[in-house]
């Protein structure tokens, strides 16, 4: 019984903490005039300042005045919204008993009967819910804040902030975007027929627009100024000039901040680490890893491309028509993580959606490499240990290479460098395909791996952010860093609120992360990135990725403090039937080529050993041997036997050794496209009809 009489009590104890919480809101947030104060964006890898946004979505333009803007903007809205608004004290009790009169009718809360000051308060600090609890709480706020501020700041935070429908995706939100946008214009230069005009947009601004129901925009807007008018707001002379005008509807644009990509990343980074009110009061110093040069490189390189591919290819044009050709660029220092670049797509304006961290898709050939360390790490092969190229089924799955032929006895960097999917199957299943599993889960892959016979081929879902976090382990000799936005945050009065700890972790040893980079370095040297030395990127090194049906196309490059990673491809999977030196070389080598950077490699480690060998049998090299070609061992595992010489040798490598070079096709018919899609469905069918019979088996 005693429990049950404490009840309303402690009751009584939440309500009153609460509403102490949300009155110390109010007062810090709009009192205060916090609203007012700028956020500042600094870029560490620069030491300058590069966005002042306001607002808690950020804008570029500062809060309005009230006092820079004319007397009748204010007036109108006051009109259509709070006629007794500079009469009462945070509630209208006229408003009220006339709203609760139609709920009483409704048996319900069909209107609220709210003042600015409680429209105020609810979109900020209260839920949009219709219930008695929360106007009793919106209507004590009101009042409370209507005590500690004069009439004109409480309009001026309204004007600031109220809704005034959506553009592209976006919520126009004050009197400043939607004089911009409405009538191309700044908020000073509204005649009195826009003001009102806008002022009647409130009610409905998604369906009650200029464009949309221009007779019923200009009825409302008459209906205001006769508000205005009967009020002695304006003059009967003015309410003649305004209703005899048009309703006129000249669309601008809304000033939008630079690099909307990587603050919109940034933002999201900041509240999941202190939370979202230090962002909605304002006032913050952010320090992040931003290089204004590499930003606006990258934004550029991502139209340009896009736009190439459209006019250089009919069937990209074609399905350009449906859905917009995406090109994502996300660009990491190796050496601290810290995110240079990030482009989530071909334009914001078009589709916000960050490609680099929320999509997931196949990497395709990118993630070879992944199985290539495992195998030299094993040491069960190494860049000279020969693979065979021919026909091989497993599973009931047969897998093939882009071109569609086979080449015999090839080296392990051969298969590497040129990306042949038969001889990596081959290599995978000889050294178990745990093996790799266990090598990406190191790399950060937090992916369930299937042990299909198809995964050194990249056909598990990824994100852009994680390939590139595992490709930073290359200049660093086997340490991954995990990439990073933000660096600081601090208050306006300069208490540090954050400070990035930087994640770094070994997951490879030097040596065999060694040897793979030099893999990496054949890719552009000799291999399928070959194109990229037209860029004067011969330096580079890194691997690309076309997924098996040419739908994805992938390249991640770095140099010492740069690791890159392009993707290009539709967002619901039209065929783009390129492959990556066709669509994501081009991207990688235009972006790079236009900003500074380091040119170097990684110095050999402790564990590797140098030999001079024949690149046909893989063994080490003599006079009359083909080569000689340099290449890298880890200790141990280096050719013991000289490759074979004269006649005898000249006929061993006619019979084992004769090949086609390979060049991996730029871009396939709509037939193959057509045949190799048809294949992918069969074969995964195939896997999994396979991996079936053998749980069927170990039951």
């Amino acid at each position: 019984m005693m429990a049950i009489a404490l009840l309303p009590w402690l009751a009584a104890f939440y309500f009153s903490v609460w509403m102490n919480v949300l009155d110390h809101r109010v007062t810090r947030e709009l009192v205060q005039h916090r609203w007012r104060e700028p956020t500042i964006i600094v870029s560490a890898a620069r030491n300058a300042e590069v966005a002042r946004l306001y607002g808690l979505d950020w804008r570029t333009t500062p809060p309005v005045s009230i006092a820079t803007i004319p007397h009748f903007v204010g007036d109108a809205f006051i009109a259509a919204e709070d006629v007794r608004f500079r009469n009462h004290d945070g509630i209208d009790p006229v408003g009220m008993l006339r709203a609760a009169a139609v709920d009483l009718r409704t048996r319900g809360i069909a209107q609220g009967g709210s003042t600015i000051d409680q429209q105020i308060i609810k979109s900020r600090f209260l839920s949009q819910e219709r219930t008695w609890r929360r106007k009793i709480v919106e209507m004590l706020l009101a009042v409370a804040f209507d005590a500690r501020m004069t009439k004109d700041e409480i309009l001026e935070i309204y004007l600031n902030e109220v809704y005034l429908g959506h553009n592209g995706g976006k919520p126009v939100l004050g009197i400043d975007e939607a004089s911009r946008l409405y009538f191309d214009k700044e908020p000073r230069d509204l005649r009195l027929d826009e003001a009102a005009l806008l002022a009647g947009i409130v009610r409905a601004p998604n369906r009650d627009t200029p464009e949309k129901r221009p007779d019923v925009v200009r009825a409302r807007r008459d209906a205001i100024l006769r508000v205005m008018l009967d009020h002695r707001w304006i003059t009967g002379e003015q309410f003649r000039d305004a209703t005899a005008q048009d309703v006129e509807f000249n669309r601008g644009t809304i000033p939008q901040a630079r690099f909307p990509f990587y603050l919109r990343a940034l933002r999201g980074d900041i509240v999941e680490a202190i939370g979202v009110r230090p962002v909605i009061e304002g006032g913050l110093r952010i320090t992040c890893e931003l290089d204004p040069d590499a930003q606006r490189a990258a934004e550029r390189v991502a139209r340009k491309s896009a736009a190439q591919l459209e006019s250089r290819f009919e069937w990209i044009a074609e399905a350009a028509q449906h859905e917009p050709l995406q090109t994502a660029i996300f660009s990491v220092d190796p050496r601290s993580g810290g995110v240079r670049a990030l482009v989530g797509g071909t334009d914001y304006n078009v589709s916000p959606f960050d490609r680099t961290s929320n999509m997931r898709r196949q990497p395709g050939s990118a993630f070879k490499t992944f199985a290539y360390l495992a195998a030299i790490a094993s040491k069960r092969a190494t860049t000279a240990t020969l693979l065979v190229d021919a026909p091989i089924t497993v599973a009931s799955w047969q897998p093939h290479n882009y071109d569609e032929r086979y080449r015999g006895r090839v080296s392990v960097r051969e298969a590497f460098e040129a990306s042949l999917n038969v001889p990596t199957v081959r290599l995978t299943q000889d050294i178990g395909l745990q093996r790799v599993i266990r090598t990406a889960h190191k790399f950060g892959f937090d992916e369930k791996f299937e042990t299909i016979p198809a995964l050194p081929l990249g056909v598990t879902e990824v994100t852009m952010r994680e390939l590139t976090a595992a490709y930073t382990a290359f200049p660093n000799l086997g340490t991954r860093v995990e990439p990073y936005l933000l660096t600081e945050v601090r208050d306006r009065e300069g208490k540090q609120l954050f400070a990035q700890d930087v994640e770094r972790k070994n997951v490879a040893d030097a040596a065999p992360a060694y040897v793979m980079h030099t893999l990496l370095r054949g890719v552009v040297q000799r291999g399928t990135a070959s194109r990229l030395k037209r860029y004067g990127l011969g330096y580079a090194a890194g691997k690309t990725g076309t997924t098996n049906d040419y739908r994805d196309a992938w390249f991640v490059g770095y140099t010492p403090d740069m690791v890159t990673t392009v993707w290009v491809g539709f967002d619901h999977g039209a065929p783009l039937r390129l492959s990556s030196a066709e669509a994501a070389i081009p991207v990688w080598g235009a972006y790079m080529s236009a900003i500074p950077h380091v040119r170097g490699e990684p110095s050999p480690p402790k564990g590797v050993t140098f030999r001079n060998i024949d690149p046909e049998t893989g063994m080490l090299w003599r006079d009359d041997c083909p080569g000689p070609l340099r290449e890298v061992f880890l200790d141990g595992t280096a050719p013991t036997h000289a490759c074979p010489s004269g006649i005898l040798g000249r006929v061993i490598r006619r019979v084992f050794f004769d090949r086609e070079n390979f060049t991996e096709p730029p871009a396939i018919t709509l037939d193959q496209f057509r045949k190799w899609a048809t294949e992918v469905v069969r074969d995964r069918q195939n896997v999994e009809h396979g991996l079936d019979r053998l749980r069927d088996f170990f039951r």
